[in-house]
């Protein structure tokens, strides 16, 4: 893929929340529902069905358990490697509750947790961070029902470590892996959209979730391929 010179299309722009237009959602949502009140924010209306894609939780199994603690502001670091991907319900049972989404996507929002402290063996949801899974799994599935679709992947100017300017990339979705690799590149893209808009994604730099849209078959592969990670919102 390559950096193109041009602008988000208007379809999709009001819901890039750093540059689009501030757009008029029911508040009152974001506590009774949110994860209708970030649909809301995040996608157009336009789309047979919707999901939402839950950012890992990461645990450190190597900590022995007696060497567990809460976490507060401690600067010890371990390796990528000694942590293993668990999803949201995983993250619950461990800590000995059901999942509620909405719950949940509260409590992850408003970085608070009236249940535990986060302790240093655990890695929270990353923010405008879609996992790579995730990604590996829509690339297939849009080209097993759509082809080699050429896409326009965007990232403001917060997901990358120059902060100077937004991008914007544009070539085939097959090609997009390669851009997990630029260095320049710290998050995954704000905005992933095909030229004939039957699909997007919205990875807001503020979230521990993405959000998707686009036809029943699409969101279904992927909540059958992503279980307990990509869940399908019935609206």
């Amino acid at each position: 893929m390559k950096i193109v010179e041009k602008n988000i299309e208007d379809w999709i722009k009001p819901y890039a929340t750093i540059v689009g237009d501030k757009l008029n959602v029911d508040e009152s949502l974001r506590e009774t529902n949110p994860s209708e009140f970030y649909l809301r924010l995040t996608l157009p209306s336009q789309f047979e069905s919707y999901a939402i894609a839950l950012h890992s939780f990461w645990i450190n199994h190597k900590i022995p358990i007696e060497k567990v603690f809460t976490n507060e502001n401690s600067n010890e670091e371990f390796p990528e490697e000694d942590y293993s991907r668990i999803n949201w319900k995983e993250f619950c049972l461990r800590k000995g509750r059901e999942f509620d989404l909405n719950r949940e996507l509260n409590s992850r929002i408003k970085h608070t947790d009236s249940y535990d402290k986060q302790l240093n063996n655990e890695l929270y949801p990353g923010e405008g961070l879609m996992d790579n899974e995730h990604l590996l799994s829509l690339i297939e599935i849009v080209n097993e029902l759509y082809g080699n679709q050429v896409i326009d992947a965007f990232y403001t100017f917060l997901s990358t470590k120059n902060w100077e300017k937004d991008l914007i990339y544009s070539g085939k979705i097959s090609e997009m892996p390669k851009l997990f690799d630029i260095e320049n590149l710290r998050l995954t893209p704000s905005l992933i959209y095909p030229i004939e808009r039957n699909w997007v994604v919205n990875t807001d730099y503020d979230l521990p979730f993405s959000t998707i849209g686009g036809e029943t078959e699409f969101i279904s592969e992927l909540s059958k391929r992503n279980p307990n990670e990509i869940i399908i919102i019935n609206r």
